[in-house]
């Protein structure tokens, strides 16, 4: 019975052991759980059943979705941007007039700035050729920083801005010419009250006149830019086109030796005759451009893109089959059909394939016809 007893209080001690191990075991787990960022060593085969850690405290639910999600990064940089936001404090009198004074310096009143270039360049008429010209190429400078805008544009006119266009387009000086020229382009673009008004200030022939003779290059360039942005997508100005002898004078901006020339006022011719306006086709096959464009599509050093451009004004002019146009190139004196037929065997369809099928599709246009085919 002794034997028995003491093996009875041996095992409940050993339990007790046991329970007190255990709990002892699970206190430790407990409190190492409570620390915030709690660093368990790696993981082994003899390590305890590892805990999972909690959330910070004070931090947004953890996202399950996208929705979620979004919430969580919003509530995140909403609670950043509490803890980190500065105290507030007002500006004193002296801190405001300086900050007052640099914004002052950063704005600009445009329209008297454009005032005060005009009054500057009203007295450009005085100028002489020997006289330094920089006040008033400054003046013109600041006056293409403003003027592309539209409602800009408008408001030049109503100060009586186009007073300075003739004297500054006659002006001796030829950094002065091409400037105003360029003014005169960006105020017409895409602007139908200016196209009007521009007209209406007969700039029209003093721009084509310098196109055809100006001595500066520049000043030619840029007055063809301006009767381009005239012109181009304003139906009222092709009247002074055939006034003014405006075609002509495209036509021999193409045979020029200026590059630029060539290549704008063959787009220039392109793009009027793409509107499929029968007037303009009527007047180029009377001033004979057909047969000037097929001299042209034969010479040897033609540049690339006055090549492409006069091929889109044949095909241009050939469509709808407008008979005027097609009895041109059908004349034997023209070697249009030979030459087209050269073209497509010098073009390189990875270069030139546009180009490749409008020869194509002239060739078949013009002399598919069997009573066509005796030019050669």
């Amino acid at each position: 019975m002794g034997a028995s007893f003491a093996k009875q209080s041996n095992v409940k001690m050993n339990s007790s052991e046991n329970r007190e191990s255990k709990k002892d075991a699970n206190q430790g787990q407990s409190n190492s759980s409570t620390r915030p960022l709690s660093i368990e060593g790696p993981s082994t085969s003899s390590n305890t059943e590892r805990v999972p850690s909690q959330p910070l405290p004070n931090q947004p639910r953890q996202p399950t979705n996208l929705q979620g999600l979004l919430k969580y990064a919003m509530d995140a940089a909403q609670s950043e941007d509490t803890e980190n936001k500065s105290p507030v404090y007002p500006l004193d009198e002296e801190k405001k007039a300086f900050l007052n004074d640099a914004l002052s310096s950063l704005t600009v009143n445009v329209i008297e700035e454009l005032q005060k270039a005009v009054q500057i360049l009203s007295n450009v008429i005085n100028l002489r050729a020997d006289d330094d010209s920089s006040e008033y190429e400054n003046a013109l400078e600041r006056m293409a920083d403003f003027v592309d805008n539209i409602d800009i544009a408008n408001d030049f006119y109503k100060i009586g801005g186009f007073s300075i266009f003739q004297p500054c387009l006659n002006s001796s000086h030829s950094s002065i010419r091409w400037r105003i020229a360029d003014i005169i382009a960006e105020l017409a673009q895409n602007n139908p009250f200016c196209q009007d008004k521009l007209l209406e200030a007969g700039v029209f022939p003093v721009l084509l006149s310098m196109i055809d003779s100006d001595p500066s290059e520049q000043a030619r360039i840029k007055a063809l830019y301006a009767v381009s942005c005239i012109v181009r997508g304003h139906p009222a100005s092709l009247k002074y086109m055939d006034t003014n002898d405006g075609y002509s004078v495209l036509l021999r901006a193409m045979q020029s030796p200026v590059e630029k020339l060539q290549i704008k006022s063959a787009f220039l011719l392109s793009s009027l005759c793409s509107k499929d306006d029968s007037n303009v086709k009527h007047t180029l096959v009377k001033m004979g451009f057909i047969e000037q464009a097929a001299g042209l599509l034969g010479r040897i050093n033609l540049q690339p893109a006055v090549r492409e451009q006069l091929l889109r004004v044949l095909s241009s002019m050939v469509n709808d089959n407008f008979l005027p146009a097609l009895k041109e190139c059908r004349r034997s004196q023209l070697y249009l059909r030979s030459t087209l037929e050269q073209l497509l065997t010098e073009l390189k369809p990875v270069e030139n394939q546009d180009e490749i099928d409008m020869c194509a599709e002239l060739l078949d246009k013009v002399f598919s016809e069997p009573e066509t085919s005796q030019e050669r």
